[in-house]
């Protein structure tokens, strides 16, 4: 079996759409249901990464049914895939500040599961640092009181900001890519990641998240030169007005920038054998490519909403042109 990381860092805001709405929301994100963090769950992820498997030039039908397995709904005998997919979970989260714009806010849990995540994959992960009383920085000039979306926390002694600073620099090697376009991402992640306490983190994640606004609108009546009326519901009238037909609607979305983090195991075609290294190569093209991939995830596509970028943590270390 091979166990892989995979971190998903959102190029646009992300729609993985809940199965009922919240209060005001119409169409709120997928949440975890005991720590409210927003989540993309592994059926949602695997079923967009079949679909970018699907569109990819080097990957044949019968690798995808191999891989990701029979497509839903064809009837017949169905053949179940070689690709387990995990939630993607939160690792960071940006947050409007007024001090350089915005920080990422992570909390204990979310660097615990993180680390469970690299262990699962049989990779060290630096020791995670203590629950801090409000919030303690990487330094960089994050002192005293800030202020963070709703919130201000003080940013406590720098005791252990070593610890910090040391998943800061793992995160950015592992969820940024190497390339120009990424390094002022990369390097402002390395100075304005700021661990929050618990109950901080719990309030962030339901005011951090975007709400848009929308209405559905139709054509209304429009006055002929003879003056009749006329319905131009499906065309555009010479005189008329745009009226709501439906709404509005109140979607919510991760914001851009967000970090999350899925562990993937692929397993061979037979009990106890390795995976196919084809297979491997394939998985690795798909979702680290040359240093990261972009790739289109949840609702609102036609809206450019849900632009991603994965990327596989120690490929750049330990593997070869997709094969370990």
């Amino acid at each position: 079996m091979k166990d892989l990381l995979a971190f998903f860092y959102t190029e646009s805001p992300l729609h993985a759409g809940a199965s009922a709405s919240e209060g005001i929301i119409d169409l709120p994100i997928q949440r975890e249901a005991h720590t409210r963090y927003p989540v993309v769950y592994g059926q949602s992820l695997k079923g967009a990464l079949r679909q970018a498997a699907e569109e990819h030039p080097d990957w044949s039908d019968r690798a995808v049914v191999e891989v990701f397995g029979s497509p839903v709904g064809q009837g017949g005998p169905t053949t179940p895939g070689l690709l387990s997919v995990g939630d993607a979970q939160l690792v960071a989260l940006p947050i409007p500040t007024l001090r350089r714009t915005f920080a990422w806010v992570t909390s204990v849990v979310a660097l615990g599961r993180l680390a469970r995540k690299y262990r699962a994959a049989n990779m060290a992960a630096p020791r995670l640092p203590r629950e801090p009383a409000e919030a303690l920085s990487t330094g960089h000039g994050w002192t005293a009181e800030q202020a963070f979306g709703p919130l201000v926390l003080h940013i406590g002694e720098a005791d252990e900001q070593d610890l910090l600073q040391a998943w800061a620099e793992r995160i950015r090697s592992d969820a940024f890519a190497h390339e120009d376009a990424f390094a002022p991402f990369a390097a402002k992640f390395s100075q304005d990641l700021v661990l929050v306490h618990s109950d901080a983190m719990a309030t962030l994640v339901e005011e951090g998240t975007e709400v848009s606004v929308r209405v559905q609108l139709s054509y209304g009546k429009s006055e002929n030169d003879d003056g009749t009326q006329e319905n131009q519901k499906n065309t555009e009238p010479k005189r008329g007005t745009k009226t709501v037909q439906n709404g509005p609607f109140h979607s919510e979305y991760l914001p851009a920038e967000t970090i999350l983090a899925s562990n993937l195991s692929l397993r061979g075609s037979r009990a106890g054998a390795e995976p196919d290294p084809e297979h491997v190569r394939l998985l690795t093209l798909l979702l680290h490519g040359s240093g990261t991939t972009l790739h289109q995830f949840g609702g609102d596509e036609s809206l450019g909403k849900g632009l991603v970028w994965t990327r596989l943590a120690g490929i750049d270390q330990g593997f070869e042109n997709g094969v370990a």
